[in-house]
């Protein structure tokens, strides 16, 4: 991935950040169209947050499996 998006040197979410940034514009634009209520937004806001870090902590979980597997003592 381009460092612009994902930097695995700065100890940060800046990944999981991003993400929930493009869903945030996207509820934003649908309710300045009037396709969702304020409402409606907040609370599907709430809902795709909960999900992309729900994303990143079976993410991580994974990540930790393949290492005990793949790690070598020396």
């Amino acid at each position: 991935m381009s460092r612009a998006i994902y930097d695995k040197s700065v100890k940060s979410r800046n990944l999981i950040t991003t993400i929930t940034g493009v869903i945030t514009l996207l509820l934003t634009i649908l309710v300045s169209v009037g396709v969702l209520t304020p409402e409606q937004s907040t609370e599907l806001n709430a809902h795709a947050v909960s999900i992309v870090e729900a994303v990143g902590v079976i993410w991580g979980a994974i990540s930790g499996i393949i290492l005990i597997f793949k790690a070598r003592d020396e």
